[in-house]
């Protein structure tokens, strides 16, 4: 864990949300537009002041939690930087497949969060394939309006009680 303290996370049934950057943030093999989905993603926080992120990014290999959040919050998402709130730890998998699925429940374990969660990724074969907590993006566009729609509706669904998105058994 980088940052995480027991004042992150104000209650169980606050969503995580698991964020990948490359395919979600910006399309996926896109270096001239990166992070250009962004303010899609700080749309959905502010609408959600339930939400908290954890990076599942790759980028969390070679930066910091705080750069990280730099990243992802300049040109206008500043005042969401304190609901980022770490990374997925650093471990080695045999085999891709599921590995980021993996990532994600080992911080969920180590961080007692029992409450909802939900990851967002392009990349389906790093989860399950019964993995109801994945909110597939589709790699050559990255983040769009209806994604967050359809992202809010589940995140509402969640938080009330209702769909048990991601809750872990």
């Amino acid at each position: 864990m980088n940052q995480l303290d027991d004042t992150c996370i104000e209650q169980q049934n606050d969503m995580i949300i698991f964020l990948d950057f490359d395919g979600v943030l910006h399309p996926n093999l896109d270096e001239s537009s990166h992070f250009c989905c962004a303010p899609l993603f700080w749309e959905l926080l502010r609408r959600h002041p339930e939400a908290r992120v954890v990076f599942s990014t790759g980028w969390r290999f070679e930066h910091s939690v705080a750069q990280l959040g730099s990243l992802v919050c300049s040109n206008g998402g500043e005042d969401l930087a304190a609901r980022f709130i770490d990374a997925t730890p650093l471990l080695r998998h045999e085999t891709e497949a599921g590995s980021r699925e993996k990532d994600c429940r080992a911080w969920l374990q180590a961080s007692n969060h029992t409450g909802p969660w939900l990851a967002l990724d392009d990349m389906r074969i790093l989860f399950s394939r019964a993995a109801s907590n994945l909110y597939h993006v589709n790699p050559k566009r990255g983040l769009m309006p209806h994604d967050v729609e359809r992202i809010s509706s589940l995140i509402r669904m969640a938080t009330a009680g209702g769909k048990p998105v991601g809750r872990r058994a």
